[in-house]
């Protein structure tokens, strides 16, 4: 790629030329990841949005496990140290100190500088040394009286700044004269005290003339051949851009900074891992996590130790729950410095985004006490109060934010974030106001502000603070998501109820008004009186033509793997038919009482509710069995002693460690729930959610009303799992009965001994009745013409229907054994079963109208000549309605 056109690739190209070399560049080089099955989501803004949608029902989860979906998995695999620096044969111990302190070896850069006199190249080398390790004093004292260089005292006002002294950065840098490096880090040491309005004009020294890198690079970027001046150059310019809102009026800025990045760790020096960093930092600005995470993987394979790199994986992997991989980064950099500022902050990251405030306060506290006035250390702080919901302590705190800072906006977007990630979205949106109006250049607050505006169903005003976000930065990946969503559902139809708002693309999916408004008023009043409680304005359900339009609806990505969530008042859904970029078929009725249990729940209390809790009694709420494939799931849990602890249950659904952990976390949920209404009644729940309302504790509101300790309860409800167990037939003495049976059931079936082998496979379901296969066999064999005892095959389809989630085939077998056993009604609610589940299938719509015909429900006739006659003009692939299950 020749050189003189670096600067006028476009980003895809750039990125088609770094794919086709990523295999070289990474050749030889360790990564701290391994593939595993571990959600990454590509959005550092979405701290919590995982927790805070109440994400799936059980269908929809299953749906999810037979799908492919665009995953990045990730997990942490931290190298115990990096690459070996290759010394050349004429280094001499200079040149070594210099390997070493790239490779992050800084104990062995002291050893090695200790026989060497002093130089100003020694003294930089050193001090970087000593500052990684943490043993700043130590770094600010090792320069010489004697020497006066510009590059150490730019070193020393880093040094100033990390540790809680950027007024004393100020005082020196000032003294210099104005070069890149001393005015980046001016225009950083002022950001740390606030003062944004002097950092703006540091950065802005780099597009002034006589310097005005801007115009020098777009005229001529082969100029550049130094990879630190290019990459300090992108990072101060993209700082400016950002605090002035210049990306609103320049639309090749992007590009161009972006470029630079490029070219300094692709061109000028492979080796030059800070603009790997910095380019990392550039993209988690702009919303581009993945990108900012190959960044990283290769600057951490170079220097595992490199805390810059560090910190923003350590962000990263906070972001999407993934706790341990946080850990690992944390743990990683107190290995380096036992006593980092910077691995506290993260531990206090990663503790609030697992709603552990009081948890996080500890190593808040320890980074104040060396630095009292550390503006992230007190918005974090404050956030932790919020979390905790202790309004008079989080307002005190901002107070004494604004003391230091009275036009502060990172600790007010601090608690928004948390706020918002408990729903407490007028809160969480008066935080985000704040935030925005004291930092109008900060797209962040912006999307923030507008994705809490979707979740709580007002899109008018999403829309009024997205467009100004992508007024600020045309770029963002998630702004531009957001408002082309909203472009696109300017033209859904609506249809409104007396308690629901359905929208829905009319073109696409005409089946929605004809069937969904109907079902959710035929459930409204049980599920509502089941907890006693009504929302007090309509919920809204939005039915996306596509799965990208309904996870970008959801997260501002299209990434989410499900089919359903609600946030509150409102609950999207993928429309329930097969296309290209659906998830095919599902029992949509099902997703949705369960999405309207999570409505009613999050409403009664205050969206305070414990997220297992919510997911636990929506299951309840389906009415349904447990699934066939969470009995062997569970039955192996309760055997191997692997049941989620009260207090892990949760991520279990958000941070699942396994494939299965999801799985299990809903079942679980249910089965917790289960036991306390059987065990305790129905009125201990509605008790437990009263509570929750009130910002009561887990570990206060169970012993408050069940008389036992979360522990206690634990051990009680796993007595109880053994119970429920022992009965399913899948001990090893009952599995080698069943495994003979079955071998000799099927023999029977082979050689047309049915009522034989009707005997041995009702044997069999006495055995093990929680297993779909006997009630196939059985649902086969009464309905084959050999025995045509089609009335007893009713049970187990019934059986099998009640836990199938895409398939409509039982539904329709049994509709048509009651039509023809002259029992219409029952034949009718099964039809329409069968139309719940597959709303496209029009055998489904044709069974369910000679039914209405017959009976004379002529509302319903014509509602089914409606579809059939929309289904027609869709012309969908027919769905097989075969004879035998």
């Amino acid at each position: 790629m020749p050189t003189s056109n670096f600067n006028h690739l476009t980003r895809s190209e750039h990125r088609d030329a770094k794919a086709r070399r990523r295999e070289e560049i990474a050749k030889g080089k360790r990564s701290i990841f391994k593939t595993l099955r571990v959600p990454f989501a590509p959005s550092r803004l979405r701290v919590s949005v995982l927790l805070l949608l109440t994400i799936t029902s059980p269908a929809a989860a299953d749906i999810l496990t037979r799908q492919t979906v665009p995953y990045r998995w990730v997990e942490p695999l931290m190298p115990e140290a990096g690459p070996q620096p290759e010394y050349r044969e004429y280094y001499d111990a200079l040149d070594k100190a210099k390997a070493q302190l790239a490779a992050g070896q800084y104990r062995r850069v002291l050893v090695t500088l200790r026989a060497i006199k002093p130089t100003s190249a020694d003294v930089i080398i050193r001090y970087k040394a000593l500052a990684a390790l943490g043993r700043s004093e130590e770094a600010l004292a090792v320069v010489p009286p004697e020497f006066v260089d510009p590059a150490i005292e730019v070193g020393r006002a880093i040094i100033l700044v990390s540790i809680g002294k950027a007024e004393d950065a100020i005082a020196s840098l000032k003294r210099l004269k104005p070069s890149p490096g001393s005015q980046v880090t001016l225009g950083r040491a002022y950001e740390a005290t606030g003062d944004l309005a002097s950092a703006t004009n540091a950065y802005a020294w780099f597009i002034e003339a006589p310097q005005d890198y801007l115009n020098k690079w777009k005229s001529n970027p082969d100029q550049f051949d130094n990879a630190e001046e290019v990459t300090t150059i992108a990072t101060a310019i993209d700082r400016w851009a950002a605090l002035t809102g210049a990306y609103r009026d320049n639309v090749d800025l992007h590009d161009t900074l972006y470029n630079m990045f490029v070219k300094a760790y692709d061109v000028i020096d492979r080796s030059y891992t800070p603009a790997r960093v910095a380019a990392a930092a550039y993209a988690m600005s702009h919303d581009e996590d993945g990108e900012a995470q190959e960044q990283l993987q290769v600057a951490l394979a170079a220097n595992p130790n490199d805390l810059a790199a560090l910190q923003l994986m350590g962000r990263l992997m906070i972001s999407v729950f993934n706790f341990d991989a946080a850990d690992s980064v944390v743990n990683r950099i107190r290995s380096v410095d036992d006593n980092s500022a910077v691995a506290d902050l993260l531990e206090a990251r990663n503790l609030l985004q697992q709603r552990r405030p009081k948890e996080a306060e500890v190593p808040i506290r320890r980074v104040l006490a060396a630095k009292p006035q550390d503006l992230e250390a007190m918005g974090l702080l404050a956030a932790t109060y919020a979390l905790r919901l202790e309004e008079q302590q989080m307002r005190a705190t901002l107070a004494d934010v604004e003391k230091l800072d009275s036009d502060n906006a990172t600790a007010y977007f601090e608690v928004a974030e948390q706020l918002g990630a408990m729903r407490q979205y007028p809160r969480a949106a008066a935080m985000y106001n704040v935030a925005i109006e004291r930092a109008p250049y900060w797209t962040d607050p912006r999307n923030g502000l507008g994705l809490l505006h979707t979740q709580s169903g007002d899109e008018a005003a999403a829309r009024t603070v997205l467009e100004a976000a992508r007024g600020l930065d045309p770029f963002n990946a998630r702004t531009t998501n957001y408002m082309r969503l909203l472009d696109d559902m300017e033209s859904y139809a609506t249809k409104e109820t007396a308690h629901f708002i359905v929208m829905y693309d009319a073109k696409a999916d005409p089946m929605i008004p004809e069937y969904f408004g109907d079902y959710l008023e035929s459930i409204y009043a049980e599920v509502t009186g089941n907890f006693k409680h009504e929302p007090k304005d309509k919920t809204i359900i939005e039915v996306f033509p596509t799965h990208d339009a309904f996870s970008v609806r959801t997260t501002g990505s299209p990434w989410i793997g499900t089919v359903g969530a609600s946030t509150g008042r409102v609950i999207a859904l993928v429309a329930p038919r097969k296309g290209e970029k659906t998830m095919g078929p599902f029992n949509w009725a099902a997703v949705l009482r369960h999405e309207f249990t999570h409505t009613v729940t999050l409403s009664a209390t205050d969206n305070r509710i414990q997220h297992w809790m919510t997911e636990g009694l929506a299951v309840l709420e389906e009415k349904a069995p447990l699934r066939w494939e969470w009995v062997p799931m569970l039955y192996n849990a309760v055997m191997k002693d692997t049941l989620f602890r009260m207090d892990e249950l949760t991520w279990g659904f958000v941070r699942p460690k396994k494939p299965s952990d999801r799985q299990q976390a809903y079942a679980q949920s249910f089965w917790i729930c289960q036991y306390i209404q059987e065990k305790y009644g129905h009125d201990t729940i509605l008790k437990m959610l009263a509570a929750f309302r009130n910002a009561e504790r887990q570990e206060d509101v169970f012993p408050k009303f069940t008389g036992r300790s979360l522990s206690q309860f634990f051990e009680d409800f796993r007595a109880w799992t053994q119970q429920q167990v022992s009965t399913w037939g899948y001990d090893p003495l009952t599995s080698d009965k069943v495994d003979a049976l079955k071998e000799e059931g099927e023999g029977l079936i082979k050689t047309k001994q049915y009522a034989d082998a009707l005997k041995v496979w009702e044997q069999i379901a006495a055995l093990r009745p929680m297993d779909a296969l006997p009630h196939q066999r059985l649902a086969g064999l009464y309905v084959s013409k050999a025995v045509n005892q089609p009335e007893k095959a009713i049970a187990h389809f019934a059986a099998l229907h009640k836990v199938e989630l895409k398939d409509n085939r039982y539904a329709k077998r049994i509709a048509r054994i009651y039509r023809d056993m002259g029992r219409m009604d029952d034949a009718k609610t099964y039809a329409m079963e069968a139309v719940y589940v597959n709303p496209y299938d029009a055998d489904a719509h044709k069974l369910m109208l000679e039914i209405a015909e017959k009976t004379g429900d002529e509302k319903s006739a014509d509602r089914e000549r409606r579809a059939l006659a929309a289904l027609e003009k869709l012309n969908p692939e027919k769905t097989p309605d075969p004879t035998t299950p």
